[in-house]
């Protein structure tokens, strides 16, 4: 299972063949930089939720208009 459009290479996500962990691909800026995280069941379930969980929070935020600068003087 991968989750990301490969072309991007951004971020990738799949299950490993024995079915024990996921592993998750971050792309870097360059190659030294990009990272490889492997996260058990519970540890991918706890990352979901709190992404989940921060994305509903965001949705609750109140954007207010902010007035137009005065005219200079």
């Amino acid at each position: 299972m991968k989750t990301m459009d490969e072309e991007s290479g951004e971020i990738l996500v799949w299950r490993d063949e024995a079915a024990s962990c996921i592993a998750l691909h971050i792309r870097g800026e360059r190659p030294d930089e990009y990272q490889a995280v492997r996260l058990s069941r519970q540890e991918a379930r706890r990352l979901a939720a709190l992404i989940l969980f921060q994305a509903e929070r965001l949705g609750e935020r109140r954007l207010v208009a902010v007035p137009p600068p005065a005219p200079p003087a």
